[in-house]
């Protein structure tokens, strides 16, 4: 067998154990629970029945109906009569069960196959023979046998972590070191190098071109269909009435949003480029909230705004282009009333190899991939925004990091 098929059964013998150790195997409405899972999984192969099922997934025959009677009405799966026992029905895929089970192992398949990419075939072979070692799962068979066993023995190979000493409750931290500080298995680990050390300037002038302007809206566009522009917290920040001012608007979208899901907001986009602003406006008719959106243009650097005029000032992905974003969050500053909120969300310049190999493929064209790759090399790191904010006179600021990027939170 393949390396990557080792591995596919190993990880989902695993993947099958944490669920059972969660108690999710038995979620019953949900067409994607594990339970489910299974029962697409085992029809696909073979029809069964229900007594099967509940048998299969250790739950009660009416659980089990119930849960093949989601399936059915999602359209996964059908039920028909078995034809050497009429008073029998079998379980049996759909074309949609079919075609999700393919679409899953190609996604499962093409994910290993990358990652068993980094490795020599030599290591390739190593290593899926270690996980299916580790796992006990070599074939099928051995992974419903293995599967089986693990429901019946579920729980008796606890390991003690709960540990008291004078009253007090020990830290997982705590117990974990000090029975496995001394474990006599060299490990060193790896250093690893941010990939892009020294931030290089990306622009300070927007994107200007017609051809780059159409690509970046139809990045953000795809973005906000997929429910990707980061607005829920934004909007919880919010209260009703606010008057917002948005740096660097693009298209529009992010704003436009915020507003969609705000009650009697007000908006006022400062855009650096003509060409943005423009699609923008058209864009603001598309949502028909024209008469609450305006759109200016200027420099964040010195914005055209009297002191203390806005609830809410914030901006999505722009951070990386200001020529100067300690002049700009201080401008921030000075147009917010008093106790006026900040929150601006952006990339980060030391994002894992992975997390940036992944940003990068999701773009859709080599044009929007080659920005992404710039405006990665321009982003900034936690502590060197922390340094900018320091100088700025907040109430309250706090730098939040994530696996994408990172949000800069403040309160005059």
């Amino acid at each position: 067998m393949d390396p990557a098929s080792h591995l596919r059964l190993s990880l989902g013998f695993l993947s099958s154990v944490i669920c059972m150790l969660f108690g999710t195997d038995r979620g019953r409405k949900n067409p994607l629970s594990p339970g489910a899972i299974e029962i697409i999984y085992t029809s696909y192969f073979s029809s069964v029945s229900m007594g099967d099922i509940a048998g299969m997934l250790g739950i009660t025959p009416s659980s089990a109906t119930d849960l093949v009677n989601y399936l059915e009405r999602e359209g996964y799966v059908n039920r028909v009569q078995d034809p050497d026992n009429r008073r029998r029905l079998l379980v049996s895929t759909t074309e949609k069960g079919e075609l999700w089970l393919l679409e899953t192992e190609e996604k499962i398949f093409g994910f290993l196959e990358r990652h068993l990419s980094n490795l020599t075939p030599e290591e390739q072979v190593t290593f899926a023979e270690l996980c299916a070692r580790f796992s006990g799962v070599y074939d099928e068979a051995s992974f419903i046998t293995s599967v089986a066993s693990f429901k019946k023995n579920r729980g008796a190979d606890k390991i003690p972590l709960v540990k008291r000493e004078d009253g007090k409750l020990f830290r997982l931290e705590e117990v974990v070191d000090g029975r496995y500080m001394t474990y006599m298995v060299p490990y060193k680990p790896k250093e690893e190098k941010n990939m892009f050390e020294t931030r290089i300037p990306e622009t300070c002038d927007g994107i200007q071109d017609d051809i780059t302007v159409k690509h970046y809206d139809l990045m953000q566009r795809a973005l906000r269909d997929r429910g990707n522009l980061p607005v829920k917290d934004l909007v919880g920040n919010t209260k009703k009435g606010d008057k917002g001012v948005e740096i660097g608007p693009g298209p529009g979208y992010y704003g436009l949003e915020w507003l969609k899901q705000t009650d009697e907001t007000e908006l006022t986009g400062l855009e650096i480029s003509p060409a943005m602003i423009a699609l923008a406006e058209k864009n603001a008719e598309q949502y028909n909230l024209q008469d609450r959106v305006s759109y200016e243009e200027g420099n964040a650097l010195k914005m055209p705004f009297p002191d203390a005029f806005f609830d809410i000032a914030f901006s999505n992905s722009s951070l990386h282009e200001w020529e100067d974003p300690g002049k700009v969050i201080s401008e921030i500053c000075r147009i917010l009333k008093p106790g006026g909120r900040m929150m601006i969300t952006d990339l980060r310049r030391d994002l894992s190899p992975e997390i940036f190999n992944f940003m990068k493929d999701y773009c859709e064209s080599e044009e929007i991939k080659a920005g992404f790759v710039t405006s990665v090399m321009a982003a900034y790191k936690k502590e060197e925004l922390e340094t900018i904010l320091s100088g700025i006179n907040f109430s309250m600021s706090r730098i939040i990091t994530h696996p994408y990027g990172l949000v800069v939170i403040a309160e005059k």
